[in-house]
């Protein structure tokens, strides 16, 4: 991980709230509910990488939003390969449960990620939030629905 001596930790959280602040006005909602967004948004993808894949998305994470991504993170059961094909459906009814329903939601933290690291290369995160992005553009309602809470005949 990186260490910037030019910024202390007051820095630090300060960036974090213009992140949250800007997550809130793109999605319309309070900046606590942004906060959640991120959080369940990030937990996910952070859930389904490896443990290499997760240190180089951490790396590239202000310090107070890397600290919000490793929040009671388990190295031992991570994945030991990347397993993404479940991800849109779990992470869009994760983020329903808390009201944040826009359909929009995964393509904002996208543009919020492109937007704060102007200078920084595509990670796991970033392709990650892409293909939620997709799904949900190219999916009909209930295919975002995960199939254990669809009706049967969806199936």
């Amino acid at each position: 991980m990186r260490y910037s001596p030019v910024l202390t930790f007051p820095d630090a959280a300060q960036e974090a709230a213009v992140w949250i602040r800007e997550l809130s006005e793109q999605l319309g909602c309070e900046q606590r509910v942004a906060y959640e967004v991120l959080r369940i948004s990030l937990h996910a993808v952070r859930d389904r990488l490896s443990v290499d894949d997760n240190a180089k998305v951490g790396n590239d994470l202000p310090l107070v939003l890397r600290g919000l991504y490793f929040e009671a993170w388990d190295p031992i059961k991570s994945h030991g390969h990347d397993d993404l094909r479940d991800l849109p459906a779990s992470l869009f009814a994760a983020l329903s449960h808390i009201g944040a329903s826009d359909r929009d939601v995964f393509t904002k933290i996208l543009r919020l990620f492109e937007d704060r690291r102007r200078h920084k290369t595509s990670t796991k995160l970033d392709l990650a939030l892409k293909l939620c992005a997709s799904s949900v553009e190219n999916s009909n309602p209930a295919s975002i629905v995960p199939q254990s809470e669809q009706p049967s005949k969806l199936r």
